[in-house]
């Protein structure tokens, strides 16, 4: 009986132990720094499980967050961004253009797996993306759909 209880407890208790992701990181302080809050998505909890389960272009998860109204310059969504994902995330692409946009994509390899963090800003709204793909499998969906 105890260990049923226990076991109870761990499940129920595990999401709080867990430490919050980068991408959760990231987004509360977005949230926290730009006064937005996160749009809700419909059927978004759906789209990760087909994600997990179907695996499409080798895509094995899928986090997704949508802001509208943000009150945030280029220059300071970069640094937050910079500052939160941390040093584990290398920058691979940086875009900023004079009107108040700006698109950072970032790489992470975690065994035979690539994570890729696409973060982008246009002026008020700001977008972030995280997938983590199996580099061969994405590859062969390009070859395979490179001439249609």
């Amino acid at each position: 009986m105890r260990t049923h209880i226990l076991s109870l407890c761990a499940l129920v208790l595990w999401p709080a132990i867990l430490p919050a992701s980068d991408f959760d990181w990231l987004v509360r302080e977005f949230s926290r720094e730009s006064g937005a809050q996160q749009v809700h998505v419909p059927f978004l909890g759906f789209a990760r499980f087909v994600v997990q389960i179907g695996h499409p272009a080798g895509t094995t998860d899928m986090r997704l967050a949508i802001f509208e109204r943000g009150d945030l310059d280029s220059m300071r969504f970069r640094a937050i961004t910079d500052t939160t994902v941390g040093g584990s995330w290398k920058p691979m692409i940086r875009i900023r253009s004079s009107k108040g946009e700006a698109t950072n994509i970032y790489e992470r390899t975690e065994g035979k797996h690539l994570n890729l963090l696409i973060t982008a800003l246009d002026n008020d709204d700001a977008t972030f993306v995280q997938v983590r793909v199996k580099p061969e499998a994405l590859l062969r969906f390009v070859d395979e759909h490179e001439h249609h």
